[in-house]
């Protein structure tokens, strides 16, 4: 079955530019003149790719992209802006709206068609190493995974990592809760840009005993299509001490409602996060390529080996915040430390702070990016050792 493409543009003369090429290329080809007409073909026709004009007569491209990118069943849909304006302030604005190639007219329909094609074989590429949805045993549902996320020192970027990684889980089609189990300001919310109306305060000032499915679930504020969050206090009011028996209590109640749990924790060590970290089933230890990070990463094992956790159960994550060239790379520091590498986070600061602003995590505005595609790879490895640990 040939791949359907979706042409947007209100000038005729660019869908026949770029209909008969891709038709004799072998795709499937429809057109639309507008943005609504778009969205309404997006719907109905179930297109492969889009191609898809920024200045239309009624809605702009780079609404009808961001509409796409609102819904979860679209999130990975392919789409290639096309634009008059070359500077790179639009080039951004289009890639930040949730596009995942920019391209510059007159457009060349050999390069457009080579374009197509890459961006296809990529999206392929994607699905493809996706590990499948868990799916629950008959009667009770299954346990979820609680994978606990800590850095080996502050400022590596925990809760963007936690934030990421639970909504590339939840695009693939996972039910996730994302815990910050922290007794002082958590960032969460500013990072899928939710109003923190309920937040793990209210848990706190709770026997452990009483903390259950219904009281925790009733704290747990929705962020997308199967992604839940248990959010951190918000105001100096709110700050609470957590403690083990409590921590331990809440992580129960989450496993209950979600089949994978990813739990942020500080950096610094405190009866709370050893609770947490010896309920997890897998515990992810971020840190930055560098020595001084090292050094904070070696104390962190000595420390969970102290604890009791597992060596199986802990993997790694090194997360690149800017670009530099000394550094030390992934496969050295696994061979240093001694611990599983699950991937590197490429730099992309601007990006980082594109999301941050817009309250959506990176891997929803930015489908192909580097990190995206790091990213998801990494979401999709503890997917499938969640799996294989049940």
């Amino acid at each position: 079955m040939s791949e359907k493409i979706l042409i947007v543009d209100d000038q005729a003369v660019v869908l026949r530019l770029l209909f008969h090429p891709l038709e004799r290329e072998g795709f499937s080809v429809i057109t639309a003149m507008s943005g609504t007409e778009a969205l309404e073909k997006i719907q109905s026709e179930k297109p492969d790719l889009v191609i898809l004009d920024i200045m239309l007569p009624d809605i702009s491209g780079i609404l009808v992209c961001n509409r796409v990118r609102q819904s979860l069943q679209m999130v990975d849909l392919p789409i290639i802006l096309l634009s008059g304006r070359t500077e790179l302030e639009a080039k951004i604005e289009g890639l930040e709206a949730g596009a995942d190639d920019y391209v510059t007219k007159p457009v060349d329909p050999k390069e457009m068609i080579v374009r197509v094609k890459t961006l296809l074989a990529r999206t392929q590429r994607l699905r493809q190493a996706a590990p499948p949805p868990a799916t629950p045993s008959s009667g009770r549902s299954q346990q979820g995974i609680p994978i606990a996320v800590i850095g080996a020192k502050g400022g590596v970027g925990v809760t963007t990592l936690v934030a990421n990684l639970s909504a590339a889980m939840a695009v693939r089609g996972h039910r996730v809760a994302a815990a910050e189990m922290r007794p002082f300001f958590g960032a969460l919310a500013r990072q899928f840009g939710v109003k923190p109306d309920a937040t793990i305060k209210a848990l706190l000032e709770m026997a452990p005993k009483s903390i259950n499915e219904t009281q925790v679930g009733a704290r747990l504020a929705p962020a997308l299509n199967g992604l839940q969050l248990l959010l951190g206090p918000q105001q100096l009011l709110d700050y609470r001490e957590i403690q083990a028996e409590q921590a331990e209590a809440i992580i129960d109640a989450l496993v209950r409602l979600a089949a994978f749990v990813l739990i942020d924790l500080p950096h610094m060590p405190s009866v709370a996060s050893r609770a947490a970290l010896r309920s997890a089933q897998i515990v992810v230890l971020t840190m930055e390529p560098d020595a001084g990070c090292l050094d904070s990463a070696r104390a962190w094992l000595e420390l969970l080996r102290a604890w009791g956790i597992a060596e199986s159960a802990i993997k790694l994550v090194v997360v690149n915040r800017i670009q530099a060239v000394d550094v030390l790379n992934g496969v050295e520091l696994e061979r240093i430390l001694g611990v599983e590498l699950l991937g590197t986070v490429t730099a992309a600061p601007d990006l980082a702070v594109a999301a941050l602003n817009r309250g959506k995590p990176m891997v929803m505005i930015a489908q192909t990016a580097l990190v995206t595609t790091a990213l998801m790879e990494i979401a999709d490895k503890l997917v499938t050792l969640g799996i294989k640990a049940r």
